[in-house]
């Protein structure tokens, strides 16, 4: 069920509250602004529409921290100001929505840097609720595809092409020249100073796989689900 859609009538505390988030930053020329949202998206919705009577899907959060992009286009919440918004909003659904089950479907990187900390500080206040954060990018990816991607390559571009194919600009890829990334990144330098074209990976040039794509979704979507059915309290 999407929360958005139902009455308050519909709504029970036995339910599996999924709820994605991304970001709004540069993927490079060639990928949309809000490649990490679009990403989380459609696997929750994938993961909801098998199991419309256990889930509850919420509106997605396209917001995250992106502080790392200065210098690119980008739109950011500080860290502190996340922190806030999700507690408080992890707060609402457990005592206003009365869900016991959570789960944030994220689908940035830079959220990882703070989503573990409002996880953490719930969790061990609630005895009778808790949320998993689920993140959909990981080291299988990199495995499949043979690539050490960070950001805006070969594995997000066929995530994004597998999506929809509109939504990649592939005339733009041809203008990325130099795929050389600066040691530091998102540490100590943001993408624009360790990258000119804001695409963080390997060296290697992007190459579409639409196949590899489609299979990280699916297996996405697979795992989402079994974390769903397995998610006890």
């Amino acid at each position: 069920m999407k929360l958005v859609e139902i009455t308050r009538e519909e709504i029970r505390g036995d339910l599996v509250g999924l709820v994605p988030v991304g970001s709004i930053e540069q993927h490079g020329p060639h990928l949309p602004m809000g490649t990490d949202g679009i990403i989380s998206e459609y696997i929750a919705s994938k993961a909801e529409e098998k199991l419309k009577d256990i889930t509850l899907l919420f509106p997605t959060i396209y917001y995250g921290v992106s502080l790392e992009h200065k210098g690119f286009p980008f739109v950011s919440l500080s860290f502190q100001t996340a922190i806030s918004f999700f507690t408080d909003l992890l707060e609402s659904v457990f005592n206003d929505l009365g869900l016991r089950r959570i789960i944030i479907v994220n689908g940035h990187g830079g959220n990882s840097y703070f989503l573990p900390l409002v996880q953490r500080e719930f969790n061990m206040k609630h005895s009778d609720a808790k949320v998993i954060v689920f993140n959909t990018f990981g080291e299988e990816e990199k495995i499949l595809f043979n690539v050490n991607d960070l950001h805006a390559g070969t594995i997000e571009t066929s995530k994004i092409w597998a999506i929809g194919k509109s939504l990649v600009r592939v005339n733009k890829i041809d203008e990325i020249k130099n795929y050389e990334v600066r040691d530091g990144v998102f540490i100590y330098y943001s993408s624009r100073e360790a990258n000119q074209f804001g695409v963080l990976n390997d060296g290697k040039p992007i190459r579409v796989n639409e196949e590899y794509g489609k299979k990280i979704l699916r297996d996405l979507v697979d795992k989402l689900i079994w974390t769903i059915l397995n998610f006890k309290v």
